[in-house]
């Protein structure tokens, strides 16, 4: 069993991390039965609060599934003295000039996405939490799942580099309300982020590079929101 578990330890992390990511949402049901919420009548502050807790509990589980990675990333961070955050901030403004100049020629005919409004609407309502999700628990959790796993279980360049990519570019227009087909096109700008994350884990092979521009990525999001009322990046 344990030469099982030994082998398949990539698959297997991979297939939890996935689930987690998919369905990690569900654990917001144990609050909501440990204090007999009514779900038909919850306030968008509560839903935060539920959402924060949720996605708490699997940052926690797959920071622990993928310690090793990211204290050995940080440590390399540390002896480089952040030689690969350089590098990675030119693939991610690379990634980023491209999504602005799409997302203004979409937005030219277009409304702004669901994903945004969204957003918009959590940070007016509770900004603390809001920032918390968006900018520290949401990049870790991608990219450990996105990133970290997906490279674990597709060793081919490409297809790690589009499925990584072209995934988690997808799921941020498919898991929210779509208006019209050419919400679709959004699909342009957050695809170009998700492989530019995708070739900056590949070309330095160390997780915590793309977790920090991520975190990087959020946090400008959020901070062009609260004082310019709008994204300026995404």
């Amino acid at each position: 069993m344990k030469g099982f578990l030994k082998k398949y330890q990539k698959y297997i992390k991979f297939i939890i991390a996935v689930f987690l990511f998919f369905f990690g949402s569900l654990i917001q049901y144990i609050p909501i039965y440990f204090f007999k919420l009514d779900i038909n009548n919850i306030n968008i502050i509560t839903k935060n609060y539920l959402n924060i807790f949720s996605n708490a509990v699997v940052f926690t589980i797959l920071c622990i599934m993928y310690m090793k990675d990211i204290v050995k990333g940080i440590k390399k961070l540390i002896d480089e003295k952040g030689k690969s955050l350089e590098e990675g901030f030119w693939y991610w403004f690379i990634g980023v000039v491209i999504m602005i100049i799409s997302n203004k020629l979409i937005g030219l005919f277009n409304s702004a996405p669901a994903n945004e409004e969204s957003i918009h609407l959590f940070l007016k309502e509770s900004p603390l939490l809001t920032i918390i999700s968006i900018s520290i628990l949401g990049p870790i959790i991608e990219e450990l799942v996105f990133r970290k796993s997906f490279k674990d279980v597709f060793k081919n360049k490409i297809v790690y580099f589009f499925a990584s990519g072209i995934i988690f570019g997808a799921l941020h227009i498919v898991m929210n309300p779509v208006n019209s087909l050419l919400d679709y096109l959004y699909l342009i700008p957050y695809c170009t982020m998700g492989l530019s994350f995708a070739y900056m884990y590949y070309k330095n092979d160390n997780i915590t590079t793309s977790m920090v521009m991520h975190i990087f990525h959020n946090s400008l999001n959020v901070i062009s929101t609260l004082i310019l009322g709008g994204f300026i990046i995404c």
